[in-house]
């Protein structure tokens, strides 16, 4: 939501200045990626559902509130790629200006590790310095809560899991929202009738799910999950895939 979109421009631009002198429209393709940058969705655009859905959202969540020219909409692929083109020199910063060694960054979520005894002292001196370039750069600011040290034996939360020494877990969050997202799936199959289109939903949502999960050590919780947790009457449409993991994925019955 904080993101300059002249700024985000200006570097794909510099970017795509390289590729003049090969096979490439840059023109048009600069031309495409404008369009998309600088296209504002809350003009014009079909606001579904209720007032009551947006009771409590946070105006740093909502492009309604982002102000002229920031922000791009979290719905849109290029939005997440965008992202990580923005800050990709604020990347080579942490790198190489400040000699990080371990640093690790999807879109926002940054993780920054040290491996000797005065690992809390470094990482707090250098906490000005990221907030400097950003402020300075890129016009963004830390969230002044999300900021937290953790000792490397409790596992560090990152991207929906907890990271460990040689084993990654999937964090409790990521897991609480799958037992959500069923315990809905079982209500539709209670109260609605059943159409194609929700059991399209149904099913990316599922699959999602194991999906990510699937990267993990995650074999006795999605057996157990998919065993266990749907009603009966989803087995009627669905049925797992045959495969050497076979709790790695759903379709539709044949």
């Amino acid at each position: 939501m904080s993101i300059d979109r002249s700024i985000l421009y200006q570097k794909i631009e510099k970017t795509l200045q390289r590729f003049r002198a090969v096979n490439f429209d840059t023109g048009l393709v600069l031309w495409l990626i404008r369009k998309v940058i600088f296209n504002d969705p809350t003009k014009n655009c079909a606001i579904r559902g209720s007032k009551e859905n947006w009771q409590g959202l946070p105006e740093n969540k909502s492009l309604f509130y982002a102000g002229k020219n920031k922000g791009l909409p979290i719905g849109n692929l290029t939005s997440q790629l965008f992202g990580n083109v923005y800050l990709n020199d604020f990347d080579h910063f942490v790198k190489h200006s400040l000699g990080v060694r371990y640093y690790g960054r999807y879109v926002d979520d940054i993780v920054i590790a040290r491996q000797d005894h005065q690992d809390k002292k470094y990482l707090k001196s250098i906490i000005p310095l990221l907030r400097e370039y950003l402020q300075h750069k890129l016009f963004l600011e830390l969230h002044p809560n999300k900021i937290y040290f953790q000792h490397y034996s409790k596992g560090v939360k990152y991207l929906g899991v907890v990271i460990k020494p040689y084993r990654i877990y999937i964090a409790n969050r990521t897991k609480g929202n799958f037992y959500r997202t069923i315990t809905k799936v079982n209500d539709v199959f209670k109260n609605e009738n059943i159409n194609k289109q929700k059991l399209s939903k149904i099913l990316a949502s599922t699959n999602s799910y194991l999906g990510l999960m699937s990267h993990y050590k995650t074999y006795n919780l999605r057996k157990k999950l998919l065993t266990n947790q749907f009603v009966p009457i989803f087995w009627n449409f669905f049925q797992l895939v045959k495969s050497k993991d076979k709790y790695l994925k759903i379709i539709l019955q044949k």
